[in-house]
């Protein structure tokens, strides 16, 4: 069985979750702690930089699967049939002894 691999945005979520929290919580005064606010900022900008790159990996991997098609059509359409030599259908002809 092919285990699935879980995108980092995924994996990165509850922490960005947790981070989330603390920020509302930080601006509406009930935290007040500086330094784990800047962090969880930095959490948030890393999470969509993870985003980002995640979604142009798939955009180039959709490129890539129509490259690879079209390829393949290419292939199939300039694909040569082996020439018949002219002279092998020709019937022989012995000449004659005089």
């Amino acid at each position: 069985m092919e285990k699935m691999k879980r995108k980092d945005s995924e994996l990165f979520r509850p922490l960005v979750d947790t981070s989330e929290k603390y920020l509302r919580d930080y601006c509406d005064g009930r935290q007040e702690d500086d330094e784990r606010a800047k962090i969880a900022l930095r959490v948030l900008s890393l999470y969509r930089q993870i985003l980002k790159v995640e979604k142009e990996r798939e955009q180039i991997k959709a490129e890539w699967e129509k490259l690879i098609e079209g390829v393949t059509e290419l292939k199939k359409v300039t694909e040569r049939k082996p020439k018949k030599k002219p002279g092998k259908n020709l019937k022989k002809i012995k000449p004659k002894c005089s």
